[in-house]
């Protein structure tokens, strides 16, 4: 590296020589110079063009916020504001007086005319301020809110238990055993079937009947194969002799769901579907609860 090197040039017309030394550590700090520039520009660029970047994520996902925080506030004002106009409405509505009435009203003696003033018998309207006006407003929409809550709750839980209520059929078949008293197969005693039977083939799907949760998918006795669906408010549903399960337990399904495939497993004399419906700890007869189409094919 601290090595020299010269050139010379002649020049052969003139005879003119020209020399040129040239160190070697000299040159290379000169090209290390001359790459490192645009390298050294490109990665400054690159660093302020991420820097750029994640400052615009920041400020985009901001925006967002601000923008979802924006449409909640404003669809909560939109009700609080159609329920205010229906309010407001009424009142108009109220305060048309009929006219014969108010003849007779405008005969009143002058000390009666302050009932038809807006505030207080003995404060005229125009006492009331602006901060007493929205203040009035503020409470009237807050028990609109309030109320709105309860009714929006009322809703929610009607829809939930119409989710919950078993009113289709467990599976494609036939009744072969109705809910009731009957003669059992095996012993030939009469007894109470607290379920309905639907023969049907091996492997045909067996479907959830109302939205729930699987609350035991095991082998159960004679009941074979057994599905029981807690659907809350005191509803429950089992399916019995599947031949196996298609879900487990802590599982959500919904109305229609395949939860297994029909069986004989169990104490059975074919292939069919053992469904019961429990209310209130009680079983009851699932054709009651069964939609007028449904009746009509179990029929």
């Amino acid at each position: 590296m601290p090595k020299r090197y010269s050139f010379i040039v002649a020049d052969r017309t003139s005879g003119v020589v020209h020399r040129f030394t040239l160190r070697v550590r000299l040159a290379v700090a000169v090209v290390a110079a001359v790459f490192a520039l645009p390298v050294g520009w490109a990665f400054n660029t690159h660093r302020m063009a991420q820097a750029e970047i994640e400052r615009l994520k920041l400020q985009t996902a901001r925006v967002e916020i601000e923008n979802s925080s924006f449409r909640a506030t404003s669809s909560d004002l939109v009700a609080q504001i159609s329920a205010l106009k229906a309010v407001t409405s009424n009142l108009a509505d109220r305060s048309n007086m009929d006219p014969v009435i108010r003849r007779s009203f405008d005969r009143l003696p002058p000390s009666l005319h302050s009932l038809n003033r807006t505030g207080p018998t003995n404060q005229p309207a125009g006492v009331f301020s602006q901060h007493q006006n929205f203040d009035l407003l503020s409470d009237l929409l807050a028990t609109l809110e309030t109320r709105l809550q309860i009714i929006r709750h009322g809703v929610a839980r009607r829809e939930a238990l119409a989710e919950a209520i078993p009113i289709i059929w467990p599976a494609d078949g036939w009744i072969s055993e109705n809910y009731g008293y009957r003669n059992d197969p095996f012993t030939g005693e009469r007894g109470f079937h607290r379920a309905v039977d639907i023969s049907t083939h091996r492997g045909q799907p067996v479907y959830a009947t109302a939205a729930g949760r699987i609350a035991s998918a095991t082998r159960s006795g004679n009941y074979g194969n057994l599905v029981k669906i807690d659907h809350g408010f005191e509803l429950s549903t089992r399916y019995g002799h599947l031949s196996r399960f298609a879900v487990g337990v802590g599982d959500t399904v919904s109305r229609g769901d395949i939860i297994g495939y029909a069986g004989a497993t169990g104490r059975a004399t074919g292939y069919h579907v053992h469904y019961e419906v429990w209310v209130n700890g009680r079983t009851l007869n699932p054709l009651r609860l069964l939609a007028e189409s449904q009746l009509n094919s179990a029929d």
